[in-house]
């Protein structure tokens, strides 16, 4: 994740409220209110029951009921507990399917883990605004003025996400979530609007991952990439209340320090950039299995409800090899001067035919990667 904002004019309306405390001394000033320990968060695909039918799911969700019973999820906060997990970010499918996610929440604040929801919007209506209050944050996925409801299989989906994202405004920290691909990129701009018509404090702007439902075959290519990035940079540099932020490509932190040329984003990318995945950031799914990431379901390193996540955590093969990723790479990236503070988002490059080797959403010419 990289706040374009937070990098060029300090703003970071939402990433300041998920701050949690650490020596940062060695950070730029400017930049040192916004750092964060390694402690990882987690996204926590809590359930696989979804009212919508997106084209582009990583996750594959259905009307299929399959999660956790209470209890058990209940068991599964606990053990991230006792593992001082700051944060869990509820996902799904969609998290409110689920009748108990508010006790869920109610929980985890007890157990003094933060909860972030991450949701379509369409089920957030007035008679649960006041427990929307229990998150400190939520995002809601929008895809398009026009494409919205294409891209989501039900009609008057658009309208009625927009109807929820104006009722969360109202109590909690929002965000619009959106997922770059070659069919919506076009309708980046009249977002962009909305959202500061509508003064939301937060735009997330996802690079498109292959996984579930999603393929290479719906990406951009990368010039049209670098467009879109680079219109991000203009739109950050406003200076503006709303923060711009772009997820699941860690070039493009290296991509804006070469435009920039400022030492205090290299020198905090060399504390926060790269692929946080297995490093800040883990993905517990509906099952209780722990995973890298969201995307990354076919790689299992245990469950929760039968190990302790500190264990699983500090001994996974494959999460000790995603911390020295350096030594690893191949290709652009083994070469890339800039590897271990980027080093590509790794599952993107597996879906490519190597887990190590060049992930294809880097949009920087090589002779600037030298």
């Amino acid at each position: 994740m990289i706040s374009l904002s937070k990098l060029l004019s300090g703003t970071a309306t939402v990433s300041k409220k998920l701050t949690y405390e650490d020596d940062d001394s060695f950070i730029p000033e400017k930049l040192r209110e916004f750092s964060s320990k390694l402690t990882p968060i987690v996204v926590w695909n809590i359930t696989n029951r979804c009212n919508l039918k997106c084209v582009h799911c990583y996750a594959k969700a259905n009307s299929i009921q399959r999660e956790l019973s209470t209890e058990d999820c209940k068991r599964i906060i606990d053990n991230l507990a006792r593992s001082a997990i700051p944060l869990i970010i509820f996902s799904g499918g969609e998290p409110l399917m689920r009748e108990d996610i508010f006790e869920l929440v109610e929980y985890a604040k007890k157990r003094k883990i933060k909860s972030v929801l991450s949701t379509n919007g369409t089920l957030i209506s007035e008679d649960i605004a006041d427990d929307l209050k229990l998150f400190e944050y939520v995002g809601i996925s929008l895809d398009g003025v026009r494409i919205h409801d294409k891209f989501r299989g039900v009609e008057g989906a658009f309208k009625s996400a927009v109807k929820g994202l104006k009722i969360a405004n109202e109590v909690v920290l929002t965000g619009i979530r959106f997922t770059l691909t070659r069919y919506n990129f076009l309708e980046l701009p009249d977002l962009i609007k909305i959202a500061r018509e509508m003064e939301i404090p937060r735009f997330c702007v996802y690079h498109l991952v292959p996984s579930g439902n999603a393929t290479f075959k719906d990406d951009v290519d990368n010039k049209t990439r670098r467009r879109a990035i680079d219109y991000l940079i203009r739109e950050a540099e406003r200076e503006e209340e709303m923060e711009i932020l772009t997820v699941d490509n860690p070039s493009d932190g290296i991509y804006l320090y070469l435009q920039k040329k400022d030492d205090d984003i290299l020198e905090f990318l060399k504390y926060r950039g790269g692929d946080s995945s297995g490093i800040r950031l883990a993905c517990v799914d509906f099952d209780g299995d722990l995973h890298p990431n969201q995307f990354w379901m076919d790689y299992k390193a245990g469950n929760l409800l039968e190990q302790e996540f500190g264990d699983i955590w500090s001994n996974d093969p494959l999460f000790k090899m995603l911390r020295e990723k350096e030594k690893y790479l191949r290709d652009r990236c083994g070469d890339c001067k800039f590897k271990r503070w980027c080093g590509g988002f790794r599952v993107r490059a597996l879906r490519n035919g190597d887990l190590w080797g060049w992930d294809p959403s880097c949009y920087i010419h090589p002779s600037s990667l030298q």
